[in-house]
């Protein structure tokens, strides 16, 4: 081979490489360019705060301000009805289980002050809401409380069929027995909501409660919130029960329970013969 002809292929080979080195820079910079677009997309990214439940809770709970933070997340995947402020969540009750993370939506929520009463909306399907009058010992100290978990204990009488004659020896009907019986009626009930009454009552002023330019003889009103009745979420049946005691004129106590109570107490009804044999007044003379 000639020296030219070597020349020429080197010349050849050397613009090959020049024009592949080229098209190489091209590519690298139009790589580097679209990168940089993509930076530019991604931080252009419109975001929007959001309040999101911090831990698991269930149908029924009362959201706190620890349930509840505001994380960022972009516009578009926010839906339209999802809180902005927690504030507007405090206090209120949720409609359905929601799981740590979750966007808190304003259909989630329930108020149990508002007069349209959508505590409903807590309830399963296989329950009623029964309004159950607070007129025990424990309801005029006010000692339960919402969310509670509390017995049932009633006292009514039955008039009992007579087994045998219906008629005396002088031919007058029989009157019926009446019974006295106490049982153990409901078990296990969380008392879902209370219905308040507030009223106002004076106290006289005294030296340990006056504010500064008041005297002994002023009296100082203070509201006070009485339980008029508890809505307790039941299934229909036992509703029925407790609608049957109350019509019959059942006198009612209710008892508070431990609040991690699982047990299902066995009990036994108390009659007058339960007690004369339990305390052995038979023996008395």
């Amino acid at each position: 081979m000639s020296s030219k002809i070597k020349v020429l292929f080197v010349v050849i080979v050397g613009i090959v490489l020049v024009a592949v080195g080229v098209f190489a820079s091209y590519l690298l910079i139009q790589r580097f360019q679209g990168s940089q677009q993509t930076t530019v997309v991604q931080d252009e990214t419109i975001k929007t705060e959001i309040v999101v439940v911090t831990r698991d809770l269930f149908l029924g709970d009362t959201l706190t301000e620890t349930d509840l933070k505001l994380v960022l997340v972009p516009v578009e995947v926010a839906p339209r009805n999802a809180l902005t402020d927690p504030a507007e969540a405090v206090g209120k009750i949720i409609k359905t289980d929601l799981i740590q993370g979750e966007m808190l939506l304003s259909h989630n929520l329930a108020d149990p002050t508002n007069n349209n009463r959508d505590l409903s909306f807590i309830l399963s399907d296989e329950h009623v809401l029964l309004a159950f009058p607070a007129t025990d010992l424990m309801s005029q100290e006010s000692m339960i409380q919402r969310g509670d978990i509390i017995d049932i204990f009633a006292t009514f009488t039955e008039e009992l069929e007579t087994v045998g004659e219906t008629t005396t020896e002088t031919g007058e009907q029989t009157e019926p027995e009446t019974r006295t019986f106490t049982i153990d009626s409901m078990q296990k009930i969380s008392v879902t909501a209370m219905v308040l009454e507030v009223i106002e009552e004076e106290e006289a002023g005294t030296s340990s409660n006056l504010v500064p330019g008041q005297t002994n003889s002023e009296t100082i009103v203070k509201p006070k919130a009485r339980i008029r009745a508890y809505l307790l979420a039941l299934n229909p049946q036992d509703a029925l029960i407790l609608k049957h005691l109350k019509d019959t004129n059942a006198i009612f106590d209710i008892v508070l329970r431990a609040p991690t109570s699982t047990v299902q107490f066995d009990l036994t009804p108390v009659t007058e013969e339960y007690i004369i044999e339990f305390y052995g007044l038979e023996i008395l003379p």
